[in-house]
Order: C-alpha cells, then sequence, then structure tokens
C-alpha cells in the first residue's frame, strides 16, 4: 500500500529474468512499472488491486518476451495491462482475471490495452481470461490494440501497423467496445465468448489480414440487470482489407443498422456465419468491393 501520490508497487528498469509472484499490490500509482529496457519478464499469481493508475504498465519499454498469468488485475483507474510506446516483443497475457480497469473520470482506456503510437509491437497473445466491466467509462474497452508505430527494420518497406495478434478462448462483457482493433496487420480471433458492447461488440479499423473464426456473440437473458442494454451491439469494419469472418454466431443486435456492418472495405470472405434477430438487416455493405458472402444464415423472428 502506498498513499504517496507517486507510490509505485514495484519498478523495474534495465533487468534481466524478473520474476515477479504472490504479490499484493493495492492503493498504489502503478502496480508493476515496467522501463526503459528488460528482459524475460514473468509476471505470475499476483493481486494488483484498486490502484490509481496502471496495474501492470509497460511504460515505453524495451522489452521482448514478458509473461502474465494466473493473476487477478482489478479496478485500476487507468488501466488493467497497459504497453504504450516501446519496443515490445513476445507478450503473453494468459489466465487471468481483468476487470473493472478503468475510472469514470479517466481518459478513455481498456482492461487490456497496447498502444504502438511512436514505438513498434508484435507476437502478442490474449487467452483465456475473463475480462470484462465497466460500461459507464467513457471509451471503455475490453481489448484495445493501436497498431501504427514507428518503422522498424529494413524490410519495413512503409508498413507500419505491428501485428501478429492471436485472441482466443476469453469471455468478455460489460464495457462501452469488447475489441478494439486500429491499425493492426495479421490478427487471429477466435473462439471467445463475448456479449454487452454498449457501443460494439468489436470495432475494427483499417486492419488487415485478419481471421476471425467461431465467436459466440450472444447475450444470455440471465445478464439484463435491468439496465436497457439487453442486447448486443454488432461488428463495425471500416477501411479493412483480406478479412475472414466464419462461424459467427451473432444474435440480437438492436438499435443498429446490421448486425454486421463493411464500410468502405475491400477483399472480405464471409461464411457460415448465423446472424438471428437483429433490429436492422444481417449484412449491410457500404462501399465493398472484391468480396464474396456464402452459406449464412440470416433471420429475424
Amino acid at each position: 500500500v502506498g498513499a504517496n501520490a507517486q507510490a509505485c508497487g514495484v519498478e523495474a528498469r534495465g533487468t534481466m529474468e524478473a520474476t515477479f509472484s504472490r504479490l499484493q499490490i493495492r492503493k498504489m500509482l502503478h502496480g508493476i512499472h515496467l522501463t526503459e529496457r528488460n528482459r524475460n519478464v514473468i509476471i505470475s499469481d499476483c493481486h494488483i488491486y484498486e490502484n490509481r493508475g496502471i496495474g501492470i504498465y509497460l511504460d515505453h519499454v524495451n522489452l521482448h518476451q514478458i509473461n502474465v498469468g494466473n493473476s487477478h488485475i482489478s479496478y485500476n483507474n487507468e488501466g488493467g495491462i497497459v504497453q504504450r510506446g516501446g519496443d515490445v516483443r513476445n507478450l503473453q497475457v494468459g489466465n487471468c482475471d481483468i476487470e473493472g480497469n478503468m475510472g469514470q473520470k479517466t481518459s478513455p482506456t481498456a482492461n487490456v490495452l497496447i498502444d504502438a503510437t511512436g514505438g513498434s509491437i508484435g507476437e502478442i497473445a490474449i487467452t483465456g481470461c475473463t475480462i470484462q466491466h465497466t460500461h459507464n467509462a467513457a471509451g471503455s474497452a475490453n481489448i484495445r490494440i493501436i497498431g501504427e508505430g514507428q518503422p522498424r527494420g529494413a524490410y519495413a518497406k512503409g508498413e507500419l501497423r505491428g501485428g501478429n495478434i492471436t485472441i482466443t478462448g476469453n469471455v468478455l462483457s460489460d464495457v462501452q467496445v469488447n475489441i478494439h482493433l486500429n491499425n493492426v496487420r495479421g490478427a487471429t480471433i477466435v473462439g471467445n465468448t463475448i456479449w454487452k458492447g454498449y457501443t460494439h461488440d468489436f470495432l475494427i479499423e483499417r486492419c488487415s489480414s485478419v481471421a476471425i473464426g467461431s465467436n459466440i456473440l450472444d447475450r444470455n437473458p440471465r445478464y439484463h440487470y435491468g439496465d436497457g442494454a439487453s442486447a448486443n451491439r454488432g461488428l463495425v469494419f471500416r477501411d479493412c482489407d483480406s478479412i475472414i469472418l466464419t462461424g459467427l454466431q451473432i444474435n440480437n443486435v438492436w438499435r443498429k443498422e446490421a448486425g454486421l456492418i463493411l464500410e468502405h472495405c475491400r477483399h472480405f470472405n464471409i461464411s457460415g456465419c448465423t446472424i438471428l434477430d437483429c433490429d436492422g438487416c444481417g449484412i449491410l455493405m457500404d462501399d465493398v468491393q472484391d468480396s464474396i458472402v456464402t452459406g449464412c444464415l440470416i433471420r429475424d423472428t
């Protein structure tokens, strides 16, 4: 516990193979703060709870290989796991409970926020987590990845978007946007259970080479809570290219134009999706080229 306005639980700088295990960190500024340069970090079996800033903060750090696992990361006002800038590769987040990491008076953040602005990201896996809350924080998201960073390597050929990202086997709910990808190249999203994205369930912008497989987007009636958000808010793709959507179950998208919206997109392959009981149409395509829709079941009963 740290009452001083600048108190952090642990700060690591210039370390090799640092291991943080079975820590309880609460009421600090940031829980675990990684700065400058670190390598091969493990964070496991920790409680990082109710801090004023960020739970686990990768702060413009040069960091390759970090595993975050089996931890509770909750009620940190400025984000749960946050990476900003730096040069980060091999970030694995697994088997964690991550919730409520956004204050109602803070700038928009996320339970998991990866922001490559001014830096570079790649090789990220978010698997097997429960990630949820809080919808009444402005701009809140469960997973938000901003991929556009600085040029990296002689072979980049002008491509500024980071990627090679896997999001699989998670339970996501109760925020404004469940999954938000912006300027990402190379991502797989499969096997997640998703509901109660108050603005969107997926918001995918300026992305390419994304494969979205079997995911369930359905709010069980037991999760109404009387708050008026009795439906999902659907999927929106804007200015995207080379996307595969297959095996999606999209139910009850209400007060939206469609369950699935494509705007200014190209090279979409949509197949084997079930889209049921939406207020608008099942699939709305606005200025979409060179794309195919096959074998989908779309019905409003």
